[in-house]
C-alpha cells in the first residue's frame, strides 16, 4: 500500500505511475473475462468441496480451537499469548490462524525477494515495498509484542484489538521511511495509541450496537493515523520522502495480472499487498482448518465461506473497475474485500446476506474511496489508509444495521 497523492486540482493520482497520465484508450473487459470466470468457478467449487468435507473434520483436534486460545489468553497462559501473537498477523484478513500466519510470512519473504530481483514471477510482490519489507515485518512483530506487554491486562474483557498495530505501524514505516529513528518513533507511538483507541470504540460503541468488531478497528485507524501524523509534524526527523513510481500492473499478461491482483488485494488487508503471501496464508489456513475446523476464522466454522467471499468479491471488483486499473494502474478494489469479510464474519451465513454483501463490496468502494479523498482534499500529508477506513466503516455500519433490522428479522 504505497503513498497516494492528490494533484493541485484535487484530482486523484492513486499510486499512479507516469504512464497513467497518458491519453485513455479503449478498455475491454473481455481480455480478463476468461480469468474472471475460471477464478469465480474455482472459488465456488472450493467452497462447495470444503463445505461438504467440514462435517467430517469436526472431531479433529490436532490444533487448538480459537475459543481455547481466547480462554488461555484470558487466564494468562504464555503459550496461548504466543499463539495470539501469530494469530494477530493474519487477523486483518479475518483468518487469525497460526499456520496461516506461518504460510504468509514464508511467502511474504519469497515475494519480497522476487520483487527486489524484478522477477517476472513476483506477482504483486509486496506492493512495491520489497526494499523495506524486513523492516516492516520486524517492526510489526515488535509492535504486537509491545502491545501485549502494555495491554495484556485487557484480556480480562475478552477479545482485544492488539492486531490493529499491524495496520498503523506498518503504514507509518511505509509512509515515513525505514530510517532507524523513524521506525522507532512509528513503533512506539503507533503501538501506544492504536490499541486503547480501538478498545474504547469496541466496548464503548461497536460491541453494544452489535456491529462487526472490525468497525472499531477501522474507525480507530481513521482516528489514529491523522492524530499521530500531526504529532509526527512536531518531530523534525519524521519527514515524508517522495512517493516512488511504479509500472502499471496491467501492462503484463492480462490473466496473470487479474489472478495475482485478486490475491494482492486480499493481501492489502494485512498491508503487504502480496499475492504470494496471500496464497501462502490460504494454504496454511486450509491446513489449520483440516487440523481443526474451529481454529481459523475465529472458530466460527465459516472459513470456507470466508475464502469464497474474499476471492469472489475481489474478482468481481477488479472486473467492474478494470478500466480504472488500466488507465491509472490503481483502483481501490481491496476496500470492498475488507467490508465483505467483516460482514460475513459477523452475521449468519445466509445467502440473503452474503450475495448483496459481495455485490456492495465489489461495486461501491472503488469510486467511494476516491470520492472521500476528494471531499477531504487529500494532499498526501498523511497516509491515505485513514480515509479508506472512513469509507469502509461508514458503509459497513449502514449495511450492518440493514442486516440486523431488515434482513435477519425476515430470515427469522
Amino acid at each position: 500500500m504505497e503513498n497516494t497523492i492528490i494533484d493541485d486540482d484535487a484530482t486523484i493520482v492513486a499510486d499512479a505511475p507516469a504512464s497513467s497520465k497518458a491519453p485513455a484508450t479503449d478498455v475491454s473487459r473481455k481480455e480478463i473475462l476468461p480469468a474472471f470466470c475460471i477464478t469465480v468457478v474455482a472459488a465456488i467449487a472450493l467452497y462447495a468441496l470444503m463445505s461438504y468435507v467440514q462435517p467430517l473434520l469436526m472431531n479433529n483436534n490436532f490444533i487448538y480451537d480459537f475459543g481455547t486460545m481466547m480462554t488461555g489468553c484470558i487466564e494468562g497462559s504464555p503459550l496461548y499469548r504466543v499463539a495470539w501473537f501469530f494469530a494477530d498477523l493474519t487477523e486483518g484478513s479475518f483468518i487469525a490462524a497460526l499456520p496461516a500466519s506461518i504460510g504468509m510470512i514464508i511467502m511474504g519473504f519469497v515475494a519480497a525477494a522476487l520483487e527486489r530481483k524484478k522477477s517476472a514471477h513476483a506477482g504483486t510482490g509486496v506492493a512495491g515495498n520489497g526494499h523495506i519489507f524486513t523492516t516492516m515485518f520486524v517492526t510489526t512483530c515488535l509492535s504486537l509484542i509491545l502491545g501485549q506487554l502494555l495491554y495484556g491486562g485487557l484480556f480480562a474483557s475478552g477479545w482485544i484489538p492488539t492486531f490493529a498495530t499491524v495496520l498503523t505501524v506498518q503504514v507509518f514505516v511505509i509512509f515515513y521511511g525505514s530510517d532507524l529513528k523513524k521506525v522507532a518513533t512509528s513503533l512506539i507511538l503507533g503501538t501506544i495509541v492504536t490499541c486503547p483507541v480501538c478498545y474504547a470504540l469496541l466496548y464503548g460503541i461497536v460491541s453494544p450496537l452489535g456491529l462487526p468488531l472490525f468497525i472499531a478497528v477501522s474507525a480507530g485507524v481513521a482516528i489514529v493515523v491523522p492524530v499521530c501524523s500531526l504529532i509526527f509534524r512536531l518531530m523534525p526527523w519524521m519527514t515524508i520522502p517522495a512517493p516512488a513510481e511504479g509500472a502499471n500492473p496491467t501492462d503484463q499478461n492480462k490473466s496473470k495480472f487479474f489472478v495475482h491482483q485478486i490475491f494482492g488485494d486480499i493481501g492489502q488487508l494485512t498491508i503487504w499487498g502480496s499475492s504470494w503471501a496471500t496464497i501462502g496464508m490460504y494454504v496454511g489456513g486450509i491446513i489449520s482448518w483440516v487440523m481443526n475446523p474451529l481454529h481459523p476464522a475465529y472458530g466460527s466454522g465459516n472459513f470456507p465461506l470466508l475464502i469464497m467471499v474474499q476471492v469472489v468479491t475481489g474478482a468481481l471488483a477488479i472486473l467492474i473497475w478494470y478500466p480504472k486499473w488500466k488507465k491509472t494502474g490503481m483502483a481501490f478494489t481491496f476496500a470492498g474485500i475488507v467490508f465483505a469479510s467483516a460482514v460475513v464474519s459477523t452475521y449468519p451465513p445466509s445467502w440473503a446476506i452474503v450475495i448483496p454483501t459481495i455485490l456492495i463490496g465489489a461495486v461501491v468502494f472503488a469510486p467511494l474511496v476516491e470520492w472521500v479523498l476528494k471531499v477531504f482534499r487529500f494532499k498526501g500529508t498523511y497516509h491515505p489508509i485513514c480515509l479508506i477506513q472512513v469509507a469502509i466503516f461508514t458503509v459497513c455500519t449502514a449495511w450492518s444495521f440493514a442486516v440486523m433490522y431488515l434482513i435477519m428479522p425476515m430470515l427469522a
